[in-house]
Formats: structure tokens, C-alpha cells, sequence
């Protein structure tokens, strides 16, 4: 459901592969625990490359209300879209769900992928795209109604695993709360549980324990700019 970008809402792409061979070279595998923050930012942070849990960035307003900006899932990178500006951001980077990563230095990060234009080029496009992804979040809790921010949602988690089928079960690729939910797409908790009970109903969502199953007739007709059958 994508409107005028490339980026998928709330879901960053996975880091491209030269810049995870750096990782994969010169980290330092972490154990990172539920509820811990992640420390990012230049000049003295960190940038990680998650290899399994969930993260999340989140903020809160003047109200002290919490907002959620991403889903993080394994085999992104966390803290490089404010260490590659050297500025440092006011996002909570949060382990939602513990997992392990591979963690480096600030100045180890910035200096391997400055030695080669090409790993330069690509990790530059791939923040691009994340900061794509933030925009077309926000636009979607401010131009979609619920139902179809779910929706969006929904699709974007699958497809950042696989392609939707439009006719069958497409389970989400790791568990969700209502709760969390509600904060990513901004509703409350209560619209959530409703708009998912009447989905149901339909025959359009079920449970297998804690996964969610959404059947691909719900995204038959969503409206995608750049992919007119996604």
C-alpha cells in the first residue's frame, strides 16, 4: 500500500550483502535481551546487524505518548541511519523480542564502509530506502483508515519474508500482540481486536496458537503506486 515511495511501511529492508560480509567479519557477536536499548548514534555509538529477535524504533511526543516507527526483524542493521549524518536521533532502539546480534564500534562501521565506494553506494541506498519506509508509515496513519492501515501492515511483514498468496493462508512471519499492533498503526487496542474479529468472521484471519494467518483475498484489491497487482 505504498503511496508515493519505494520504502515499505514500517518494515526496513534487509542491509545489502557486502555490508553484512563487514558484520560478519569484524563484529561482535551480542547477546541482546528483552526490553534492552540498543546504543546507536555517532560519534560513540554502535551499529548492529540483527541476526535474530525483534526491534523496534519508537519515540515518544511532548505527551509522553509512545509511537512506534519500525518493525525491525532479523537481517537488518540498527543504528546506521543516524551514525551514516554523524547526528544523533531521539528513537529508542528496543529489543521487543531478545535475540543476538553483530554489534560494531561507530568508528569500525564507518571506517570499513568508507574504504570501498561501492559498499558506500549501497549501504547509502539502503538507508534511503529505511527513511522511504518511515515516510510512507506516517502516511498511511495519516491519509488510511485502520482496517486498511492493518492491511498494509500485514502485507508488508509478508512480503518482507515471501509473496503474499492471494489464495490461501499467509501466516506473519513472527508474533504480534494486539497491543503492539495498535501502537504501530496508531488506533487503539479496542479497533484492533474488532477490525480482526470481523476479519474472522469473514474467513479472512485465524490463529495457529500465537501466529496470525490473514487469507490473501484481503489484499486482493490493495493499492500499490509502483505494483498494481500487490
Amino acid at each position: 500500500m505504498r503511496q508515493i515511495l519505494f520504502g515499505e511501511q514500517w518494515i526496513h529492508p534487509e542491509a545489502p550483502k557486502l555490508v553484512k560480509e563487514i558484520f560478519y567479519a569484524k563484529g561482535r557477536r551480542t547477546t541482546l535481551k528483552k526490553g534492552s536499548e540498543l546504543l546507536h548514534g555517532a560519534p560513540s555509538g554502535e551499529v548492529t546487524l540483527l541476526l535474530s529477535g525483534i526491534c523496534l524504533y519508537r519515540f515518544w511526543d511532548s505527551l509522553d505518548k509512545e509511537h512506534i516507527m519500525s518493525i525491525i526483524p532479523p537481517g537488518r542493521t540498527v543504528g546506521d541511519i543516524d551514525a551514516f549524518c554523524g547526528n544523533i536521533a531521539n528513537v529508542s532502539a528496543y529489543m521487543a523480542k531478545g535475540g543476538t546480534g553483530l554489534v560494531l564500534p561507530y568508528h569500525v562501521w564507518h571506517e570499513s564502509i568508507s574504504a570501498n565506494k561501492e559498499i558506500l553506494e549501497q549501504q547509502a541506498v539502503n538507508i534511503v530506502v529505511k527513511q522511504e519506509s518511515h515516510i510512507e508509515a506516517l502516511l498511511a496513519c495519516f491519509t488510511l483508515d485502520v482496517e486498511k492501515r492493518l492491511m498494509a501492515l500485514f502485507h508488508a511483514l509478508i512480503k518482507a519474508y515471501y509473496p503474499p498468496k492471494l489464495d490461501d493462508w499467509n501466516p506473519l512471519p513472527f508474533s504480534l500482540t494486539n497491543v503492539l499492533i495498535a501502537k504501530v498503526v496508531s488506533a487503539s487496542r479496542t479497533s484492533v481486536s474488532l477490525i480482526l474479529s470481523d476479519w474472522q468472521s469473514r474467513g479472512l484471519f485465524k490463529k495457529d496458537g500465537r501466529i496470525f494467518l490473514i487469507h490473501g483475498n484481503i489484499f486482493r484489491h490493495l493499492y500499490d503506486w509502483w505494483e498494481a497487482d500487490a
